[in-house]
C-alpha cells in the first residue's frame, strides 16, 4: 500500500510518501512562506522525485492536531480534497503522537511539548519499550512552569520533541539540567517520516471500514475568534 501523508499543524510543512511502513521519501520546509503557499508545490516535487503518479496512492495520512488552528484547517481540507477525487481512505492522526516517533528506541520518556500561545504548550508524555509506545500523560494544554514543576521531582529522565523546544531549550536545561535530552532541530521538529510512521500504525490498528471518511481537527483549547464571540455571547446577555 502506498499513502501520502500531510503535516501543517506547526509553521513546518512536513511531507512524506510510505509503502507497507517503509518511508520513500519525505520533504521538509521552514520559511516565511505559507502553508497555502508551499503545500501543493511540496507534494508536486515529493511526487516528481519519487517516480510516484498520484492515481497510484492507496491512502492519504493528515496530522490534525493539535497545533496552528490555521495549519490544521489548511492540512485537513487539502486531504480531504484529494482523498475524495481519488476515493481513496484518509486518516487523521494526532501531532502528539507522530512526534513522539522522535523518541522511539530512546531510553528517557519522550515529552512532545507544541506551541499552543498564550503561554502554553500542548503536551503529552510517552514511553516506548521494543517499539511499544504508550502515552502515560497528556494530550492537554499547561504553561510551561507547571510542566516543569511536575518534571523536576519526578526520578526519570525526558527527551524533548516538538516545537516549542527550539525556544525552551534554556528554560528547560536550566531548570532540569541533564535530566533533559534535547537534540537538534533535525531530531525534534515536525518530520514527514514521523506522520508516515503513525499513519501505517493507525492505519493498521482502526481502519475505515468505508473508504473514504472525513477527518475531524483536534484543537483541544477553544480558538480566539471562539473565545471572543462567546465573551460577546456573555456581554449582550
Amino acid at each position: 500500500m502506498k499513502y501520502l501523508t500531510i503535516d501543517t499543524t506547526t509553521k513546518i510543512t512536513a511531507l512524506a510518501l510510505g509503502e507497507d511502513g517503509k518511508l520513500i521519501c519525505e520533504g521538509f520546509l521552514h520559511t516565511g512562506k505559507t502553508h497555502s503557499e508551499r503545500l501543493i508545490p511540496m507534494v508536486d516535487q515529493l511526487f516528481q522525485a519519487s517516480g510516484w503518479k498520484l492515481n497510484e496512492v492507496d491512502l492519504i495520512g493528515v496530522v490534525r492536531g493539535p497545533g496552528s488552528f490555521t495549519g490544521i484547517r489548511i492540512g485537513i481540507a487539502t486531504a480531504q480534497g484529494l482523498a475524495q477525487v481519488m476515493n481513496i481512505p484518509i486518516v487523521g492522526v494526532s501531532s502528539l503522537d507522530a512526534l513522539s516517533w522522535a523518541g522511539n528506541g530512546r531510553p528517557e520518556d519522550t515529552i512532545v511539548i507544541l506551541d499552543a500561545r498564550k503561554n502554553e504548550w500542548y503536551y503529552a508524555r510517552y514511553q516506548w519499550q521494543d517499539d511499544q509506545r504508550e502515552c502515560i500523560e497528556g494530550p492537554k494544554a499547561i504553561a510551561p512552569d507547571a510542566l516543569l514543576e511536575e518534571l523536576i521531582h519526578d526520578g526519570n529522565c525526558f527527551f524533548f520533541a516538538g516545537d516549542a523546544v527550539t525556544v525552551a531549550k534554556p528554560f528547560l536545561q536550566q531548570g532540569l539540567g541533564s535530566k533533559a535530552v534535547i537534540l537538534s532541530e533535525y531530531h525534534y521538529l515536525p518530520r514527514g517520516a514521523y506522520a508516515a510512521s503513525e499513519t501505517w500504525k493507525v492505519w493498521n490498528t482502526n481502519r475505515p471500514l468505508d473508504g473514504f471518511c472525513t477527518v475531524e481537527p483536534v484543537y483541544i483549547r477553544a480558538s480566539e475568534a471562539e473565545v471572543n464571540y462567546l465573551k460577546k455571547q456573555r456581554a449582550s446577555m
